[in-house]
């Protein structure tokens, strides 16, 4: 599960909703543990991926969604 970290307001947290959404449809299970954090529309994404490849995944899924300013990316690779 995706957990969000306090989004500023009420349009964050519309944009969190959408974002965790999106990675949820990547299917890949490391993407829905994930937290995301958005704050006035800079989303920034935390936790441990288990590949370069799915952090990749979860940057671009990010910058496709209209709204977002800026990804910030906090994600780990576990090799």
């Amino acid at each position: 599960m995706i957990a969000i970290a306090s989004p500023a307001g009420k349009s964050d947290c519309l944009l969190a909703d959408r974002v965790v959404l999106q990675l949820a449809e990547t299917n890949r299970p490391s993407l829905k543990r994930l937290s995301v954090d958005v704050r006035e529309g800079e989303v920034t994404l935390r936790g441990c991926v288990g590949s370069f490849y799915e952090r990749q995944i979860a940057i671009q899924t990010c910058r496709e969604l209209s709204g977002i300013v800026r990804v910030i990316d906090a994600l780990e690779v576990a090799e």
